[in-house]
């Protein structure tokens, strides 16, 4: 089984973590109280509960064993990744959950990879998005990367450079205030380079350009790439080791992590509901997260390759594949046995899209 080849628990503590995914999957909470009703066992609520409290008390998952996992779930390896790079935050009370993630970009979705609590309020620094990355390439040093997209907050010349040197291919949105320069020009703000341009009008600046108001002092050469959106806001994206061509494109899948974060919280399973507020425990919590949002997310594909959802007038799906996953699921732990279920969970922990019609009974 996939789940015992990468993580190494005792079966009680391995059965415990199959009960929390599941489980978070049925109900959409992450509130261990509620999680602990759901449990088909013979214990009472209060020792499942307690039961569930010790696991995040004295578990710490490995990411990196939790990364191979879900990359052997997903099927990820054998093509080069485009990564995306968020934050997501939220209080609680007067804690900050600040929480910094690293995926792959798979369709319309994020597949998390890796992430960090970043213990404070406000962006991530240059030093924490490195140790991030660092990690990755620990992990999966042979995995080839197509690009990495980050929003406006993931700028400076101290992480840019580092990208730049590790060969790993960039696209990040700028601030139309931002100086850029280059041998031909002195530094100007990037809203001159773009203010003829009319709504879904887009423009590429010719060259090497370099940020900041200072041509004497070092910085990466970039590619630039802007676009004026349909709103009037101004799309000006900075790109290293792509074609600049390619690079709005790219940066437009960045969206795939907003999705995954609307996933695991509001329209999915619940994360803010968690009333943890230890980096650790919290960091058990995501990788559970993780699994549970994989599963759900690779039910749909399966549902939707044995029926394929509708779409509406504008294209969109009527339901993402994410939420027909998670309701496959949840219907057919209420109609199956628990060797069906046994056998459905099998299916989803092999590395490829299963093409039996095993789930087709409950769509």
């Amino acid at each position: 089984m996939a789940l015992e080849n990468h993580i190494a628990l005792w079966r009680t503590r391995r059965e415990t973590l199959v009960w929390l995914v599941l489980a978070i999957i049925r109900t959409g909470t992450v509130s261990l109280w509620r999680l602990a009703g759901h449990i088909d066992t013979r214990a009472q609520t209060l020792s499942v509960h307690r039961r569930f409290e010790r696991f995040f008390q004295h578990i710490r998952l490995d990411d990196g064993c939790t990364a191979r996992l879900i990359v052997d779930i997903m099927g990820l390896s054998g093509t080069p990744w485009h990564l995306a790079l968020d934050r997501t935050n939220w209080k609680f009370g007067r804690r900050h959950v600040n929480i910094l993630m690293l995926g792959v970009v798979h369709g319309n979705v994020c597949i998390p990879l890796f992430w960090v609590l970043l213990g404070k309020a406000g962006n991530s620094n240059a030093r924490e998005r490195i140790d991030l990355m660092a990690r990755l390439r620990e992990v999966f040093p042979e995995q080839p990367l197509a690009s990495l997209s980050g929003d406006r907050e993931f700028i400076g010349e101290r992480w840019m450079n580092w990208l730049h040197k590790q060969g790993i291919p960039f696209v990040l949105r700028l601030k139309e205030n931002m100086f850029v320069c280059n041998e031909e020009h002195v530094p100007v703000k990037l809203s001159a380079h773009a203010r003829h341009l009319k709504k879904r009008q887009s423009r590429i600046l010719k060259g090497t350009w370099y940020l900041g108001r200072d041509p004497a002092k070092p910085a990466t050469p970039v590619k630039i790439a802007m676009l004026r959106l349909k709103t009037g806001e101004m799309l000006i994206v900075a790109a290293s080791g792509i074609r600049i061509k390619a690079a709005l494109a790219i940066y437009r899948n960045r969206w795939s992590i907003e999705t995954l974060f609307s996933c695991l919280k509001t329209r999915g399973l619940g994360l803010e509901d968690t009333h943890m507020t230890d980096p650790l425990k919290l960091a058990t919590l995501l990788a559970v997260l993780a699994l549970a949002f994989c599963l759900a997310y690779k039910a749909g594909l399966w549902a939707a390759r044995l029926k394929p959802p509708r779409h509406k007038a504008h294209g969109r799906l009527q339901r993402s594949i994410f939420a027909l996953g998670l309701n496959v699921l949840r219907k057919a732990m209420v109609k199956s046995s628990e060797p069906e279920s046994g056998h459905l969970m099998a299916a989803l922990l092999t590395s490829k899209i299963p093409r039996s019609p095993q789930i087709g009974w409950v769509l």
